[in-house]
This record gives C-alpha cells, sequence and structure tokens, in this order.
C-alpha cells in the first residue's frame, strides 16, 4: 500500500466492506431487461412484455428443475 495514497485508494482487508452484487445475478438482470426492451420495441404493451418474461422464466425454471430430477444419479 502507498503511504500516502487518498482514502478511497486504500486496500482493505479481503472480505472487508459490502460484497458486490455476484456476477451471474447481474448478468441475468440484464438479459431479461434487454428481452423485455426488445419486446417493447417491437410494440408489445409493457404488460404484455412483462408477462411474458415472467411466464419464460417460470417455465424455463420448471424444465431445468425436471431435467435435474431426471438425469441425477440418485432417483428418489
Amino acid at each position: 500500500m502507498k503511504k500516502n495514497a487518498p482514502a478511497l485508494c486504500v486496500e482493505g482487508r479481503p472480505g472487508a466492506g459490502s460484497p458486490g452484487l455476484p456476477a451471474p445475478a447481474v448478468a441475468v438482470v440484464v438479459v431479461v431487461l434487454l428481452i423485455i426492451a426488445g419486446l417493447l420495441a417491437f410494440g408489445l404493451p409493457l404488460e404484455a412484455a412483462v408477462t411474458a418474461v415472467v411466464a419464460g422464466g417460470l417455465v424455463a425454471k420448471e424444465l431445468v428443475l425436471s431435467l435435474v430430477c431426471a438425469l441425477s444419479p440418485r432417483r428418489a
């Protein structure tokens, strides 16, 4: 560390301060916003665009859970 560095430039110990957002969460938010913006650009009303994205997300979640259950080595 530099001796005369401004307070904002001083490195803290690892783990100090508030953690940033995890990269996958930021990526999901950006992708969802881009999808909604694309649907709005094609003239879909805001409510319909949000409904379509939410429904698609729920279907995708169920598909992933079904695939994990079907492909996992331990089956109940």
